[in-house]
């Protein structure tokens, strides 16, 4: 099956480290009667990805992984909607006591949530250690009443807890249940579900395929290729370089070989020269025990939307607009405008950046009378379709174009869309090649022959399309790639793993990865001095294919011996040195996905 040039498949992630296991409970003082609004609602959440959910409308605990559905028996299942019912009646009496207390009516929107559960963290031979334990409740989006694990009492940071408080603390019982579960039970639970989870990631671990060529050093004429294939599970798995669909003989191609990612998962490069002019001509193919079709695999693509959404009245919801517009520069958000902020404002730094303020200030009267044009044409619309207003409806419009990069940066234009959709559904659709509109329903026909009707306007559509829209993509993409080079901070892991040879020594090794300008200084310390280079392995500086490079530094060690080692980096985008120890991390925005 064709996908984009970079595409990644992995269940979740069971890497050595923090685990966490929470459930959040949410409830609504008042049904709102919208699509996918519940009054109540109860999750499992495990390392923040959802393992069962409840509602008040199914009333049913279910699963929500497939490891979930095999592992755990059914009267596991019947036992937690007996408690997910239970836990709905607690919260509407609690509900309305508490609303009583802070001196709230029925008639506006109150939400009453609560959140508990357990953090541990995992050494590198799976054993579990308790870090810390939550239990919380939250009204309104504020803080009402949490836990204090570690003397087993309830604290209260508004005056309106404190009876509840008081109440709880009086029961020492339950403070010291609390305290158990969240140290013990929770703990159970968790180790139980990781290890369902990563027999899941063993067998499903899906590859990620990634294709990009660079100069050779021998010929000004030729590139070479390289397919990697990476956080794949189990280890077998084959890649096969073509040409016009052949697979090319195993003596013209350089292969890594398989190799561990340090997680669980592998990864296998394989490379081959090109002639400069060919690159169209090649793919990669690959073919593993986890997925059903085998992957084929192009040269990379960019692409550049417009996404405008509508809605047939107001919410009156936090975050939920009458109407929004954003722009994606491939699959990210570069501007965005609502009804309510009324400005077309930048969503990442280069934009802010290299446009001037002129451009905002046009792009926010264009924002603005689209708005206008959308309102015109759902209440049109919603006449035609025999819709009434008291329901909801949703009318979005979707622009822009695609295109094809070569190595020496030069753009070529691939494919132009402009759809329309109300509800969901495909309403109207420009057919860039032949210039017309398609209908695929009969209450577009009106619209596509009225539009049809005026070819200039159908000109103008496809000249966009293939024109401007592909000079905004090229400006937009120039600018965001500058960013990067001056910019590109390195992400830094460390991880360890089991030597072949010894049962008491590790292989450490510190990846640096994502930065750019290329050169780094790596180095790997123990007690804070400098281990000597002939001690240690290096991979040497290598190429990302994304414009940034990454090394990766490797030591053998003494199992009892970790905490005595570090990774110092010094990079000239960062102004002060990196130190990372085992099992400490960056901040989550700082941890790049890897391609080594």
């Amino acid at each position: 099956m064709e996908r984009a040039a970079c595409t990644s498949g992995k269940a979740p992630s069971v890497l050595k480290g923090e685990h966490s296991l929470f459930y959040i409970y949410t409830a609504l003082s008042k049904p709102l009667n919208l699509p996918g609004i519940y009054e109540f609602i109860a999750m499992g959440m495990l390392n923040d990805q959802v393992i069962d959910y409840y509602d008040s409308e199914t009333q049913a605990k279910v699963p929500k992984q497939d490891w979930m559905r095999e592992k755990m028996p059914q009267h596991y299942w019947e036992k937690g909607t007996q408690s997910r019912k239970s836990k709905e009646q607690w919260f509407k009496v609690n509900m309305d006591i508490l609303m009583g207390r802070m001196g709230h009516n029925k008639s506006d929107l109150h939400v009453l949530q609560w959140r508990h559960g357990c953090v541990v963290d995992e050494d590198t031979d799976g054993n579990i250690k308790f870090v810390s334990g939550v239990d919380e409740y939250s009204y309104d989006g504020t803080e009402f009443l949490s836990f204090d694990e570690e003397n087993s009492r309830w604290i209260a940071p508004v005056p309106a807890a404190v009876p509840t408080k008081r109440k709880w603390d009086d029961v020492p019982i339950l403070n010291q249940y609390t305290k158990a579960y969240l140290e013990k039970e929770c703990v159970d639970w968790l180790t139980k579900f990781m290890e369902y989870g990563k027999e899941t990631l063993r067998n499903k671990s899906l590859p990620g395929v990634h294709v990009f060529v660079k100069k050779t050093l021998t010929s000004s004429s030729k590139l070479t290729l390289t397919c990697l294939v990476t956080d794949f599970y189990p280890r077998g798995v084959e890649v096969r370089v073509r040409k016009f669909q052949q697979s090319l003989p195993e003596h013209l191609v350089t292969s890594s070989g398989i190799r561990p990612n340090g997680d669980g998962t592998y990864q296998l490069r394989k490379s081959v020269e090109i002639m400069e002019d060919e690159q169209a001509q090649y793919d990669c193919f690959v073919t593993h025990s986890s997925i059903n079709e085998s992957i084929v695999m192009k040269l990379g693509e960019h692409s550049l939307f417009y996404i405008y959404t509508a809605l047939s009245k107001p919410l009156n919801l936090p975050g939920i607009y009458e109407f929004i517009a954003m722009g994606m520069l491939n699959d990210q958000v570069i501007d965005y405008y609502d009804s309510e902020t009324q400005a077309k404002v930048p969503k990442q730094d280069w934009m802010r950046e290299k446009m001037p303020q002129h451009y905002w200030e046009k792009g926010t009267q264009s924002r603005k009378s689209k708005e206008q044009w959308f309102k015109v044409n759902m209440d049109i619309l919603m006449e035609r379709m025999g819709h009434n207003n008291s329901d909801l409806h949703v009318l979005q419009w979707r622009h822009g174009c695609v295109v094809d990069e070569d190595t020496d940066g030069n753009i070529k234009f691939v494919s132009g869309v402009d759809e329309y959709s109300y509800d969901g559904t495909e309403f109207l659709s420009f057919d860039e090649k032949n210039s017309r509109w398609i209908a695929p329903v009969p209450a577009a026909e009106p619209t596509k022959r009225k539009w049809d009707d005026v070819p200039i306007l159908n000109l103008y559509t496809k000249g966009y399309l293939e024109k401007e829209c592909v000079d905004w993509l090229k400006k937009f993409m120039e600018y965001g790639k500058e960013t990067l080079r001056n910019k590109s901070l390195p992400g830094v892991h460390v991880f360890v793993k089991k030597t072949l040879t010894s049962s008491s020594k590790l292989t450490l090794t510190c990846l640096v990865t994502d930065f750019y300008p290329r050169g780094v200084e790596v180095r790997v310390r123990k007690f804070q001095k400098s281990l000597p280079e002939h001690l240690v392995t290096s991979s040497g500086i290598r190429p990302n294919g994304d414009g940034t490079y990454q090394l990766r530094k490797s030591v053998e060690i003494m199992e009892d011996e970790q905490a005595q080692y570090d990774c110092f980096v010094t990079h000239s985008s960062i102004s002060e040195s990196i130190v990372m120890k085992l099992d400490t991390r960056l901040k989550p925005e700082d941890l790049r996905a890897v391609i080594l």
